[in-house]
């Protein structure tokens, strides 16, 4: 009887067995697929995720994002230099690779290749089948992904929000790499209720678009295809990998946890409706999963429902607040490109709040209170565009 199996060697499942193994905490991590393997994800690493980790994980940054750019329908709105970076860009596979080993030097057993089938539990622990045998625990943790086996398995998020992605990792001139240097690129006319995106990485670019509803997305290769036909850094692309993915959008409160199990990161649906962010609350989930088990492992207690209201208190009411925000940008897209590319305090708050210097609620505070700033910031670019079009 472990103490602990934790399901999905992502950033939630490799800090949660990190964290629980260095509290003298006897933890089996189960990965699917066998490791280091390929993740769909832009890879953007945001400086409060990085802050959260329990290590330094810069060994396998690529790029720091130290600017932005958006366009709309490839039009260019703005590029701005930030001075400071409001994340890193990571290869996925390395990334995670790099957590899992980080857990395996704090003392957890993994075992790749092992793919959950069912999961039951009773008054004594919890048993996770497999093609490769039973394992017996006292708690189990799953952050095995949107499609999570163990949420299904235990009824959880059965009616799950998810949005959907189609992410490329693209070839380009040398060129290109300069031209796109240190910025990510946004552009929220790729299509309509998403966006299109183009992260640097150190020898290719990331390219991707998002629809804000799996159930209800248009054909994304031929969005993802015209979108990329609509940024001149990629007009000599070649796709080298190509892979599409639900992502969950986080803001709903259901239930994270039955009896002696919960759920973390994408399997808990805790990503960022606007941004599609997950990294960041993956980790702080795997936190408070961590002292919830460790908690109940000390009381010999079998309940995590402490966990639920934990996530409730700490993460889900950013989540909600980042659906609000989105539900705004996606009903007017080209208005609010406009204005941001209008407004460079406007831009400021955007991006301090993707870093993690502010949150949604103080991010949304601040835009309302700002409006005069911004007004007046729109109406000097307008007066600047009629003189440079009268030449002077």
């Amino acid at each position: 009887m472990l103490d602990a199996i934790v399901v999905g060697a992502g950033p939630a499942g490799s800090v949660l067995s990190y964290l629980l193994a260095r509290r003298g905490v006897q933890v089996l991590l189960l990965e699917k697929a066998q490791l280091p393997r390929y993740k769909t994800c832009g890879g953007g690493v945001t400086w409060k995720a990085m802050q959260n980790l329990p290590f330094d994980a810069s060994p396998v940054y690529e790029h720091p994002a130290r600017g932005g750019i958006l366009t709309y329908r490839g039009a260019e709105l703005m590029r701005t230099e930030l001075g400071w970076p409001v994340a890193w860009t990571v290869m996925r596979s390395n990334f995670d690779h790099f957590l899992v080993q980080r857990a395996i030097e704090a003392g957890v057993q993994v075992m790749d290749g092992v793919a959950v089938k069912h999961v039951e539990q009773d008054t004594t622990g919890v048993s996770v089948q497999t093609a490769k045998g039973s394992f017996q625990a006292r708690f189990l943790a799953g952050g095995d992904g949107v499609n999570s086996s163990v949420a299904h398995s235990l009824g959880l998020l059965e009616n799950r929000q998810t949005g959907a992605g189609l992410e490329a990792e693209v070839e380009v001139p040398e060129a290109g790499i300069t031209e796109q240097s240190t910025y990510a690129t946004f552009d929220f006319g790729a299509l309509p209720h998403g966006y299109g995106w183009i992260f640097p990485k150190r020898d290719h670019l990331s390219v991707g678009v998002f629809h804000a509803s799996a159930s209800k997305a248009p054909d994304l290769h031929q969005v993802l295809d015209r979108f990329m036909a609509s940024q001149p850094v990629l007009h000599d692309a070649k796709i080298i990998h190509l892979h599409g993915h639900r992502i969950p959008l986080g803001g709903g409160r259901h239930e994270l946890h039955q009896g002696r199990a919960l759920l973390v990161g994408d399997a808990a649906n805790l990503a960022d409706a606007w941004m599609g962010e997950g990294i960041y609350y993956a980790i702080l989930s795997a936190r408070l999963a961590a002292e919830a088990i460790y908690q109940a492992l000390r009381r010999d207690c079998p309940d995590l429902s402490e966990y639920t209201q934990w996530v409730h208190r700490r993460i889900t009411p950013l989540l909600a607040q980042a659906r609000g925000f989105a539900a705004l940008v996606y009903a007017l897209p080209e208005v609010c490109s406009v204005v941001l590319g209008s407004s460079p305090w406007m831009q400021e708050v955007l991006f301090s709040t993707l870093r993690g210097n502010r949150n949604y609620r103080q991010m949304i505070r601040d835009l309302i209170f700002g409006t005069p700033r911004i007004l007046a910031e729109m109406v000097s670019s307008v007066i600047k565009q009629v003189s440079e079009s009268f030449g002077g």
